[in-house]
């Protein structure tokens, strides 16, 4: 079966409405791209969340029988003017590919590794996530920055909180190294459902991984770890919130920051010890950080 695949650019502003409209008028995926090539893409914003670029490229796929005259009219009607408007054909193993550019298989610390399904890796440290999820299969620099921390960290008897867990990446992760309990919160329910069938499918999916969104860790904070792989304005927004989180003498990990960003990060969390950035630059050329401190008053 193969797929038709109309693509156009429009402003940011309106992409989330065009995203939903789209879909209202059966498109079974729509994919946000920068919309010029000088713009840094972002492989894994928050689920739902509204993309950093001024114009974006957005590709919404069809089947085959759609009537692209009724789409581009409502798309007319609902004000969502269109420029550079494509349409083309997709068949499956295109579609396939182009997603599993996201779920190919990585290592991290020297044991942990991170794969696709459907990979023929064997051993007790494999994760392994669905390809067709565009976010948090560990191929972007912010996931991948902390997975690494997570690999080489003492993890056994801790209790740590994957802070928006998007696919679940770092609390599984976290789990499958031997952390004590894991809670993975998320304000958006498909991050939460995403989380759920990963740890479904890795058989981790116990009492010690805790789904859910934030008032599940209301009465059981603070935690010896907090990872938050969100953006930098976020961070920021909810930084007494997210250092509320952890113990005097814990590890906070954060990232989604760009390297102009950590002085403002940094200076949001002021009662912490921060250690020297790491960084890892994306296809584009931007350096991404990741942010590790250590909670005073221990």
């Amino acid at each position: 079966m193969g797929w038709l695949r109309l693509t156009f650019e429009l402003s940011r502003d309106r992409a989330s409405a065009a995203d939903e409209l789209l879909e209202e008028l059966g498109a079974v995926s729509v994919t946000y791209l920068a919309a010029t090539a000088d713009e840094h893409s972002i492989i894994e914003p928050a689920v739902g969340a509204t993309p950093l670029w001024q114009r974006c490229e957005l590709q919404a796929l069809f089947d085959v029988d759609v009537d692209f005259r009724e789409v581009r009219q409502r798309l007319a009607t609902a004000h969502l003017q269109q420029t550079n408007l494509t349409v083309d054909f997709l068949d499956d193993a295109d579609w396939l590919n182009r997603w599993r550019q996201y779920a190919v298989e990585f290592q991290f610390g020297g044991r942990l590794w991170i794969a696709p399904r459907d990979s023929e890796l064997s051993g007790e440290l494999v994760l392994r996530l669905d390809p067709g999820l565009a976010f948090g299969t560990g191929s972007h620099p912010t996931t991948r920055l902390c997975l690494d921390w997570l690999a080489r960290a003492a993890l056994e008897n801790r209790r740590l909180l994957d802070f928006g867990c998007g696919s679940g990446i770092l609390a599984l992760a976290a789990r499958l190294l031997g952390c004590e309990v894991v809670y993975a919160i998320d304000h958006d329910p498909q991050a939460l459902l995403a989380t759920q069938e990963n740890a479904a499918y890795n058989r981790l999916a116990d009492a010690r991984l805790i789904v859910g969104a934030q008032d599940v860790v209301a009465d059981v904070a603070p935690f010896d770890v907090v990872v938050a792989n969100i953006l930098a304005n976020p961070l920021i927004g909810l930084a007494g919130e997210i250092a509320g989180m952890l113990v005097p003498g814990g590890k906070l990990v954060l990232s989604g920051i760009l390297h102009a960003q950590i002085a403002q990060v940094q200076a949001a969390y002021p009662n912490m010890d921060f250690e020297l950035p790491a960084l890892e630059a994306d296809a584009q050329g931007a350096q991404w950080v990741r942010l590790v401190a250590t909670k005073a008053g221990a």
